[in-house]
């Protein structure tokens, strides 16, 4: 991102919080509102406000939510933690994060705007565009936490001013889709100007695209059991679209695209929530590490991965480590998954220390390291992140490395499933996936083309490893219904015997946290009680809450 761009965001960021009560309540006659909007840089500066709303390096801690990742300290963040533990409810201050009213109200005043400026034409469908695709991110997004919602069309107006009563999740899925068409209608293949960069494409939209039918199409299919192949081929024609547009591919090295020096410069990232170093900055690093684990040493190890996923990672054979005549129990991180060592700080790897040398990561308590698990900054698992992690940052809680919200990567995962499902012999779903897993040093996928089941459980996993820290996991085991199982089970960590080999996974290992999922009501969350307590009418609350 150039720095006109960043600058333009940033004033749009400091005029958006310098007035975010008067976005949550404020009449459209209020003088600020209408004095405002009146120059191009002034609309300029009102849409970039709206990218403020799109998913952010935020979504890292929410990766806790699945069974990829566990919080160490569950009840921060207002019960964050507690939602994979099946503990939320409707009182925690953490859903208002989710329940963002004032998002959709910024995102609608700024079309409101926009129409009544003069402006020229095709500059005005583009910006136009760009707000929509927020609008409809930030909907699909409260959908897949809350089902039936309240929906505000196109006229501003608050939530609590409206007392709107909630509309079915169709519907608001219906309005979500008409959003996303004007996108893909309006927005450019590539930005000319070099200012522009980091802007929402016409790529990114046809994502959004494919990511809506893709939650109707599995919804419909396994919460509903009504398969419609329609939905399922809008999702493949949207992901399709984009890799004919030639535009994009994988980078070669999985982990630089989660550096900074990636950021608007890679082939991989279609949509990313934009940094800027000592303006707009995040501090996953601090988050992802333990304890004395980088040049710093500072480290929460707020969020660790689970036993569960570490074991996931497929042999270089393709095979699960359970059957693998690769896999090594004694030496666990060698024949696997590329990913898997560039995404995780794993026992016994070498890490980077404050005296700038490289030591063994030592997480078990025997070892009596800064790292040490169940200690402060030492985490529940004894696993940790890479991803994000850059452990020879001098400055950890000022992160600027941008948050991919759509990758190339997920573009071919897209096509791979929704191929899948309704045409499984098809062979570019071994295409797609094959892209993907080349990358991880994976063998290819062609032998499993027509058996549906087979492949399903591929991807599914494929979609597990690509993603993780990325928020995707979540939403994942929600749509598939799969969570009712995955996350009805213990979240454990490393062997707690430090004799026993660090690979085996028959013995005895540390409890990390006990987990609950009730298929009853967890597919939803409540809708917030201080929501319901302002206004009635959006009782009743949501099954079984």
């Amino acid at each position: 991102m150039k720095r006109s761009f960043v600058y333009i965001l940033l004033a749009a960021a400091a005029l958006m919080q310098g007035c975010s009560k008067y976005l949550d309540r404020a009449p459209l006659s209020e003088p600020s509102n209408e004095t405002f909007w009146k120059s191009v840089a002034d609309a300029e500066a009102g849409v970039n406000a709206v990218y403020a709303t799109l998913p952010s390096s935020r979504d890292f801690w929410k990766d806790c939510q699945s069974d990829n990742s566990v919080m160490t300290n569950a009840w921060g963040e207002g019960g964050l933690g507690y939602i994979s533990m099946g503990s939320q409810s409707a009182a925690d201050a953490y859903l208002l994060e989710e329940w963002k009213y004032d998002f959709i109200y910024r995102a609608l005043n700024a079309l409101d705007k926009l129409r009544e400026m003069e402006l020229d034409a095709n500059l005005k469908k583009r910006m136009s565009a760009e707000v929509r695709f927020a609008l409809a991110m930030r909907y699909f997004r409260m959908v897949k936490h809350f089902g039936d919602i309240p929906l505000i069309r196109e006229t501003p107006v608050s939530l609590e001013n409206a007392a709107l009563s909630r509309s079915p999740k169709q519907e608001v899925l219906n309005y979500v889709l008409q959003n996303v068409d004007s996108a893909v209608a309006n927005l450019p293949v590539v930005y000319t100007d070099a200012k522009d960069m980091g802007r929402v494409t016409k790529a990114g939209a046809l994502m959004l695209r494919a990511d809506v039918y893709l939650y109707m199409a599995s919804y419909r299919k396994f919460h509903a059991g009504q398969d419609e192949p329609a939905l399922w081929k809008a999702a493949a024609q949207a992901a399709q679209e984009v890799v004919n547009m030639q535009r994009y591919q994988l980078e070669a090295d999985y982990s630089y695209l989660f550096r900074h020096e990636s950021n608007n410069n890679n082939k991989e990232v279609i949509l990313a929530y934009q940094y800027v170093p000592n303006e707009i900055v995040h501090m996953l690093p601090v988050l992802c590490l333990p304890n004395g684990c980088s040049i710093t040493g500072q480290g929460w190890a707020s969020f660790c991965p689970t036993r569960d996923l570490i074991d996931s990672y497929e042999c270089t054979d393709g095979q699960h480590i359970r059957v693998s005549p690769l896999y090594d129990k004694a030496n666990p991180w060698e024949n696997r998954d590329a990913r898997m060592k560039q995404t995780f700080l794993l026992p016994g790897v070498p890490c980077l220390r404050p005296d700038g040398k490289f030591r063994p990561y030592q997480p078990h308590p025997s070892y009596k390291q800064p790292e040490k698990m169940n200690s402060e900054g030492g985490g529940i698992t004894g696993y940790m992140y890479l991803k994000f992690a850059e452990p020879e940052n001098p400055n950890p809680t000022r992160s600027y490395t941008n948050f991919p919200i759509y990758r190339y990567a997920e573009t071919w995962l897209m096509l791979a499933e929704a191929l899948n499902e309704y045409e499984p012999a098809n062979p570019q779903i071994a295409v797609a996936m094959n892209e993907v897993r080349k990358r991880a040093g994976l063998p290819v996928v062609n032998a499993l083309l027509g058996n549906q089941a087979a492949m399903r459980e591929k991807i599914r996993e494929e979609r597990r490893h690509e993603f993780v820290a990325e928020h995707k996991r979540y939403f994942d085991i929600l749509r598939w219904k799969i969570a009712e199982n995955v996350l009805n089970k213990p979240a454990y960590g490393i062997n707690s015997e430090v004799s026993d080999a660090v690979g085996d996974w028959t013995k005895p290992a540390f409890l990390a946290q006990n987990r609950t999922f009730d298929k009853t009501k967890h597919y939803l969350w409540p809708i917030p009680e201080s929501a319901t307590d302002k206004n009635k009418k959006l009782l009743p609350q949501n099954p079984n809450w």
